[in-house]
Formats: structure tokens, C-alpha cells, sequence
């Protein structure tokens, strides 16, 4: 990883395509009598690399997680449409919309394991689409956009996390909270001078990551800062059990000590009782449940697909057969 970014240094990192264009700029200036621009020029270029790296140097010590990665996979295999109907529900608007903070700061939608998974018959023979409708991700990555959408142009900052227990070796509580952290640092042409003071005291320390309780209060001081501030997590019950505890409550000391922060979670149901142990303000529920809307633009959309596929296949009554059947079974759950 040094060699790598070690090899992205100088000239190439910005675009630059071989050291012969920096010559003949450096001759050209040279020939208007004025000899030291040149030395200026590349005086000016080493500090921006400078910068460069030690802003990236920041953002890897404050936590190794990147979740705009996770974010940009969920969201480009989002069906448009789908599980909208929740940024309608009253319990949402509120939450997300009341300008007094007079609403509850903590939001969970919460549904069963493989909710909204659809599975199709075709001529008497049963398989999978392969493809899950809604999931607490897609719920998730919808939210975040939306809150993005709305807020743009104004001093509002949307921190997410996306947890995966495929990831809990790196999804310990201090990169988790370092992570919202990183998404602050992100956001500024330039790192705030309170998340550089730390990262200074840290490297002459030799460079240890932040005790849990530093960097939880060095991220409500940064936020404090901003007018209003969404912290959205996505499965949180995907946190290894034991740092559960310790991630709710460190949640739970930021949105008391910085008013201006709400907390919206997606999980599985268990997970409501956790809540209620470890914060204190509870939380206001909506359930993700199979909704009959969803099930059928999605349906529309897949049949669509296998009509383009093979047209003689899919014919009319073959796709209101698979509609009715799909529908009064839902129906029934």
C-alpha cells in the first residue's frame, strides 16, 4: 500500500503526463526574464502534494472502513420505486422534517430476516429470482439519498454506516464511530483543525488510533458545528454482539451531547430491545413488511424483462396468472 501511494506522488497524481511539459513551461517563463516563478511553480506543487497525503494519512488513521463503497453498491441495484412508501409514513416525515427537534432523534426500521424475497412459478416449475425486492439496505440507501436530495445547499451532513458481518473483523466501535468521523473530514475542502490536532498528538504518541471515549467526543465537537446532522446505520444488528452495548451508547452520548443529531437504524426485530436497554430516548418503529405496491412494480419490471427475453414465453395471461398468485399470497402473510 506505501509503494502504491508512494508511485501516485508528483506530476502523475494530478494529471501531469510526463516531466517534458513542466520543462518547457519552466523554459517559456525563463524566457520572460523571470527566473524563479520557475522554482515557485515547483515549490507550490510539493506543498499540494504534501497536503494531498497527509489528508489522506487522516482519513486512514480516523478508520479503514469506506462506506460510500458499500453505499454506491447498494444503491445501483435499488428498483426505483420500491419501499418509497416508507419516506411517507408520518413517523418519517416527522422525524426527518420537524424543525424544532420536538420529535423523537431516533428512528428504527426494522423487519424479519428475507423480507420482500420473491420467488415465481412458470409452468408448473418453482425457482428463484435470485433477486431480493427489499432488503434494510436498499431501505437504508434510499433514506441516505433522499436526505441528501433535500438538504442539499444547506450546512446538513449525512453519516452512514452499513454493517456486514462479513466485515466484523474491521467493524470493531472505534472504526465505526472513526468512519462517521472520516465522512466529516470528507466533506470540507479542508480537514478541520480539530481532527488534525488530534491526528498531530496521536503521531507523536506514535501514532495509535483514539481511545473509543477521544474520538467519540472528538466527532461531537466536529459535528457540533453543523446545523443539522442525519447519522444513518444500516443493520445494526450485523455488530458482533458483543460491541452492541458499547456502539448503542456511544450513539447514544452523541445525540446528547449534540441536539442538533438524528439517528435513524435499520435492523432485524430482536434488535428492539436492545435499543430500549441502551438508549435511553427509545426509538420510534416502522415495520419493513412486503408491500403490495412494491410487489407489483417489481413484478411488472421482471416480467417485462422475461417478455423481452422470450416473447412466446410471457404471454398476457400467463403474467396476470403469476400477478393474482403472487398477490394473494402476499396478501396472506
Amino acid at each position: 500500500m506505501a509503494d502504491k501511494r508512494s508511485s501516485l506522488c508528483g506530476p502523475l497524481k494530478y494529471g501531469v503526463s510526463n516531466t517534458h511539459t513542466d520543462s518547457r513551461m519552466t523554459d517559456s517563463i525563463h524566457r520572460c526574464s523571470n527566473t524563479n516563478v520557475g522554482n515557485v511553480l515547483n515549490s507550490y506543487n510539493t506543498i499540494n502534494v504534501g497536503i494531498d497525503e497527509e489528508s489522506f494519512r487522516i482519513q486512514e488513521w480516523l478508520s479503514p472502513l469506506e462506506p460510500h463503497r458499500r453505499h454506491q453498491e447498494v444503491r445501483n441495484g435499488r428498483f426505483d420505486g420500491v419501499g418509497e412508501w416508507v419516506l411517507r409514513r408520518s413517523k418519517f416525515e416527522s422525524w426527518c422534517k420537524s424543525p424544532d427537534g420536538s420529535a423523537n432523534p431516533i428512528l428504527l426500521c426494522y423487519g424479519a430476516q428475507g423480507v420482500g424475497k420473491t420467488y415465481i412459478r412458470y409452468k408448473g416449475i418453482f425457482f428463484s429470482k435470485g433477486c431480493t425486492m427489499l432488503t434494510s439496505g436498499k431501505i437504508s440507501s434510499l433514506v441516505i439519498d433522499t436526505l441528501r436530495r433535500q438538504t442539499r445547499g444547506r450546512n446538513v451532513a449525512v453519516l452512514y454506516l452499513y454493517c456486514d458481518y462479513q466485515a466484523q473483523k474491521d467493524q470493531g466501535v472505534v472504526n465505526m464511530i472513526g468512519a462517521l468521523l472520516r465522512q466529516v473530514a470528507l466533506r470540507e475542502p479542508r480537514i478541520s483543525s480539530e481532527i488534525k490536532s488530534a491526528f498531530n498528538d496521536s503521531r507523536e504518541e506514535g501514532g495509535e488510533s483514539l481511545r473509543l471515549p477521544d474520538m467519540v467526543k472528538l466527532l461531537v465537537k466536529v459535528i457540533g458545528l453543523i446545523e443539522l446532522v442525519y447519522l444513518c446505520v444500516d443493520a445494526v444488528d450485523e455488530v458482533l454482539r458483543q460491541h452492541r452495548p458499547e456502539f448503542l451508547r456511544s450513539l447514544q452520548q452523541v445525540i446528547d451531547d449534540t441536539p442538533n443529531v438524528r439517528l435513524f437504524l435499520t435492523g432485524r426485530s430482536y434488535i428492539l430491545g436492545e435499543l430500549d436497554n441502551h438508549l435511553t430516548k427509545g426509538a420510534n418503529v416502522i415495520q419493513i413488511v412486503a408491500d403490495l405496491g412494491d410487489i407489483t412494480r417489481y413484478l411488472n419490471r421482471r416480467m417485462q424483462d422475461d417478455s423481452c427475453q422470450d416473447p412466446d414465453l410471457m404471454t398476457e395471461d400467463l403474467k396476470n396468472d403469476i400477478m393474482r398468485t403472487i398477490l394473494e399470497r402476499a396478501s396472506e402473510m
